[in-house]
């Protein structure tokens, strides 16, 4: 009788392939995060490509990405120095199924002539690009800003109306007291909107002689911003290297009674997840989110 039993069992497995292959494993978060991946990738085009107007990716970026984001699964993707051209869909960086995509591609009126540095204009390269997991019963919405920067904002609304507004911006270095005035001005009108659950920026600003420690600036600019940052109450939550020279660029600044909400804070300078100058910094919110139910997969036997 013990024979037949096991061969029942076997005949069984083998007219259900489901259960040997039952399909991806889903990772369960807590439902009191939400999970963030954050690089300046250096480019998902080929640097060669910069300049034509219909510009192939850089599939070896891009098989990195996918790898990171199906065995990782963030829930809100962010990346500074896309290079991305209009020309390039949404669903060619990140299936439809999966992420909500929202870009600021370099252009003139991201990146206008400064008026002081005429000669620093940078017509290619930039661009910038906040993408959210469709996993996430959230109402998600480009806020329309006229701020002259590469200065990406996303509203997330809540099902409880409580509203949480995720930044990014990427700054060339060599840009003057006009884009500064510009970026602080869009900053401070965020920082005094109503319902404001959390808000949180993060970006590559190019400030690399700016001690986080102590607080020392090297130029008037990099002043500037320290100033502008602490009037609006914002705090800087890196203080290690993000930049495989040595240098602090990519920062994350949120409202200081809003510090604790931040937590797993890691710049990952030990694996490399897309090739890139920068390392990938990795952080969760803490934040009571649903999230919609995976759809199930059936698996039909045709023997």
């Amino acid at each position: 009788m013990v024979w037949l039993h096991c061969l029942n069992f076997l005949n069984f497995f083998i007219c259900n392939p489901s259960i040997s292959n039952p399909g991806p494993v889903y990772q369960h978060k807590n439902a009191s995060d939400i999970s963030v991946y954050y690089q300046n990738v250096q480019g998902l085009i080929p640097f060669s490509n910069l300049t034509d107007e219909h510009p192939n990716l850089d599939n070896n970026k891009i098989l990195e990405l996918h790898a990171y984001i199906y065995k990782h699964s963030p829930d809100i993707i962010i990346l500074n120095e896309t290079w991305l051209k209009p020309s390039i869909l949404d669903t060619e960086i990140f299936p439809a199924e999966k992420y909500k995509i929202f870009r600021l591609d370099r252009s003139v009126q991201t990146h206008p002539i400064d008026p002081l540095n005429p000669t620093k204009y940078r017509r290619n390269g930039g661009g910038v690009l906040i993408a959210i997991s469709i996993s996430l019963a959230v109402e998600s919405k480009k806020i329309t800003t006229k701020c002259a920067a590469e200065l990406l904002l996303v509203e997330l609304i809540l099902p409880s109306k409580a509203k949480i507004i995720v930044t990014t911006c990427y700054r060339v270095g060599t840009l003057g007291m006009y884009n500064c005035n510009e970026i602080m001005k869009a900053l401070g009108k965020l920082s005094r909107k109503k319902m404001l659950r959390k808000f949180i920026v993060i970006g590559d600003f190019n400030l690399n002689g700016v001690d986080w420690v102590s607080g020392n600036c090297r130029n008037s600019i990099e002043t500037s911003f320290i100033n502008g940052f602490a009037d609006l109450g914002l705090l800087q939550c890196i203080n290690v290297a993000t930049h495989n020279k040595g240098n602090t660029l990519d920062i994350l600044l949120t409202k200081s009674k809003q510090y604790l909400y931040i937590h797993n804070l890691k710049v990952i300078d030990t694996e490399r997840f897309c090739i890139s100058d920068h390392f990938a910094i990795t952080f969760n919110i803490t934040q009571k989110v649903i999230r919609k139910p995976r759809v199930k997969r059936i698996c039909y036997n045709y023997k």
